[in-house]
């Protein structure tokens, strides 16, 4: 990784970019914390504290067969239950029914990077050209380190996870909850991320109605199993160095 950094400064620095943008650019496509935005609308009022019983489903019901969504249904089935509710298989039984939905969509941005001329301390000239006895010089009013000399454009990608929930009332179908996810990022798999998603919106469930907070996970507590296997892999490369 330090290699490949090293490169890219220099490739950068060949094209003209400064070693400051440079840096910008290398670490902006880490991801190594979660960054999310969690909003909440909700009118509950639970007439007992303990053991609600929820019925989990797809909010499109043809969905529920669907492995990913079965995948994604245990990870609500576990922060539910750690909170006293009680999953139900069939809806008959249900206190209240809770509808959830997902999705990606792609971002492309297009970003004006400066590039630069340094000079040398003292010099202000930004563009000397000599001919026989002709001299031409361009020089700027006031001297520095580096100079401004245009922009370079680069391609930039970005990933918009979302998770959306809803809670209806099994007596009368009324929408008492209604909850939304989203998290901008580099990572572009939808499983690698909804482990935190999940716990986001059950870090203050239900939390205050009409209310928006930002949560920011680490790696290792919204994928583990990633963080654990990047650990294991540096390690490796640690011992082999070694040997």
């Amino acid at each position: 990784m330090k290699s490949y950094t090293k490169f890219l400064f220099v490739l950068l620095i060949f094209l003209g970019i400064s070693p400051q943008d440079a840096s910008t650019i290398t670490l902006y496509n880490n991801e190594y914390k979660l960054e999310m935005v969690v909003e909440v609308f909700h009118d509950l009022e639970f007439k007992k504290i303990d053991n609600i019983k929820l019925f989990i489903s797809h909010k499109q019901h043809s969905m529920n067969n669907d492995l990913e969504y079965r995948t994604y249904k245990k990870l609500f089935k576990n922060e539910l239950e750690k909170l006293n509710y009680v999953i139900v298989d069939d809806q008959d039984e249900a206190d209240f029914f809770l509808e959830f939905e997902y999705g990606m969509n792609e971002s492309i941005k297009f970003i004006n990077y400066p590039i630069y001329k340094y000079t040398r301390k003292g010099d202000n000239v930004i563009y000397e050209k000599k001919r026989d006895n002709f001299e031409f010089r361009i020089k700027t009013k006031s001297p520095r380190n580096r100079i401004l000399i245009g922009y370079k454009t680069l391609r930039d990608v970005s990933y918009h996870r979302y998770l959306n929930v809803d809670i209806f009332s099994s007596d009368n179908q009324l929408k008492v909850y209604q909850g939304k996810v989203e998290s901008e990022g580099k990572i572009n798999s939808l499983p690698y991320v909804m482990n935190g998603l999940v716990h986001g919106l059950f870090i203050d469930f239900p939390g205050n109605s009409s209310s928006i907070n930002v949560y920011e996970l680490s790696e290792d507590i919204y994928n583990p199993n990633a963080y654990q296997k990047r650990q294991n892999s540096n390690m490796e490369r640690l011992i082999r160095r070694r040997n």
